[in-house]
């Protein structure tokens, strides 16, 4: 009885949290279609410059914006998804940017208290 109730109540929170994450061929997404991990970063917006070449993590702050070179291509984005995540640039990176496996550290957003 006691873990039919258990099992009813961990169904019904997996039920209740699957409605905000979707998982598209780009990745992971919440309902309105923003990546979870962030945007590209926009014009002007102050940015640090990682080359790929030369390390093999960062960690940034954050609603901090990265431009990220590999050799003579690079982009840029904005780390303003879920906050305490290790992403992996290959997953928010354009299609054809070719990179090593390279970890981005996020750091805690400050509207996140707990």
């Amino acid at each position: 009885m006691q873990s039919t109730r258990r099992l009813r109540t961990a169904a019904l929170v997996a039920l209740s949290v699957v409605p905000f994450l979707s998982f598209a061929a780009s990745g992971p997404v919440f309902m309105n279609g923003q990546s979870i991990y962030g945007q590209r970063a926009t014009q002007g917006a102050p940015v640090r410059v990682v080359d790929l070449a030369a390390t093999d993590r960062l960690n940034v702050g954050y609603g901090e914006s990265v431009v990220f070179r590999s050799g003579a291509q690079q982009f840029s984005w904005t780390f303003n998804g879920l906050d305490r995540r290790s992403v992996d640039v290959s997953q928010i990176a354009p299609a054809g940017f070719a990179s090593k496996p390279f970890a981005v550290h996020v750091g805690r957003s400050p509207s996140n208290r707990h």
